[in-house]
């Protein structure tokens, strides 16, 4: 009987820690590690629904110009409202690009699966700036999928400025974040 009563409360409180382990839906977050040789200025991107939260974050002072990447853009979507995945997500991207420009190509750089989320970091190149031209640009965009949300992390290497170094960095940093 004792034996039993223990292993109900030990039971409980296994399923009570992993319950307040979870963030809060509408409250998880994607923390980003920004290269920290720019100053980032964030702002709120306005949505019309509280199921999407949005922000830019845009290079300011005074070698702003010489940044490589002007702006990122961390976007969360509740999924209790939108339920997405993070497979296939790249695919969908490429072919809406190779609407506009035909030579885009995709280049899966990562990909993880843990407890059943997927991560993926993937570049599309020969993209279009907007305004641009095709092939002005690298699009490289992060997708994770946490306990409540789906979050993406975009942006934008213009041709001109991207080397191995620099799209190793911006892989790098975007690896690095975490969803809290």
């Amino acid at each position: 009987m004792m034996k039993t009563i223990a292993l109900i409360a030990i039971t409980s409180l296994a399923c009570l820690f992993q319950a307040m382990a979870q963030p809060k839906p509408g409250k998880e977050k994607l923390v980003l590690s920004l290269p920290d040789t720019y100053r980032w200025k964030s702002t709120k991107i306005p949505k019309d629904t509280k199921g999407i939260r949005s922000t830019a974050y845009t290079v300011r002072g005074k070698n702003a110009q010489e940044a490589p990447v002007q702006t990122v853009t961390v976007t969360t979507i509740d999924r209790r409202y939108y339920p997405m995945k993070a497979e296939g997500m790249p695919q969908e991207k490429w072919e809406y690009e190779k609407t506009d420009c035909p030579d885009a190509m995709l280049e899966v750089v990562d990909k993880k699966v843990v407890e059943e989320r997927t991560a993926v970091l993937y570049a599309i190149k020969s993209a279009r700036l907007p305004g641009g031209l095709c092939g002005s640009a690298v699009l490289l965009t992060y997708l994770v999928e946490g306990p409540t949300a789906f979050h993406t992390v975009e942006l934008a290497i213009p041709q001109t400025a991207f080397t191995p170094a620099v799209y190793k960095q911006w892989s790098d940093a975007l690896l690095q974040s975490r969803v809290e």
